[in-house]
């Protein structure tokens, strides 16, 4: 594979796995219910996408492979990771006030901050690579 075809693959897998935990989210807060679609479908896009990209890597050159994976790369991802992490912290206080006036239920409310924070780091992600390129 090409350099352009393996940024491509990358790009897309982690935009799809992060628009499904999006949209999973959004719909728990919509509905109001920890599953409004099957749970399993969030884990199965990342499958997915991992399996997608793993396969791209392994049907290019090791030139290829390194530089794609390059160090803006691995700081951009450092940098999607730290945003996902601080989404992650800052989801707990925005939850608290909707718990506690009984607006969401506890199960909804971590169904709903576990994809956040899923989609948070893949969005990031993609959104910083898209940025640098």
């Amino acid at each position: 594979m090409s350099y352009r075809s393996l940024l491509l693959t990358r790009i897309f897998s982690m935009g799809f796995a992060g628009l499904i935990c999006a949209i999973y989210a959004l719909l728990v807060l919509l509905q109001g219910r920890p599953d409004p679609m099957p749970t399993w479908i969030p884990g199965i896009a990342g499958v997915v996408a991992a399996a997608a990209i793993w396969a791209s890597v392994g049907a290019s050159n090791k030139k290829t492979v390194g530089a794609t994976f390059d160090e803006g790369f691995k700081a951009e991802e450092a940098m999607a990771q730290r945003i996902g992490f601080w989404v992650a912290i800052w989801l707990y206080p925005a939850f608290a006030v909707p718990l506690m006036l009984e607006w969401i239920s506890w199960p909804s409310a971590f169904a709903a901050m576990g994809t956040l924070t899923a989609a948070t780091y893949l969005l990031a992600s993609v959104f910083l690579d898209l940025r640098g390129r």
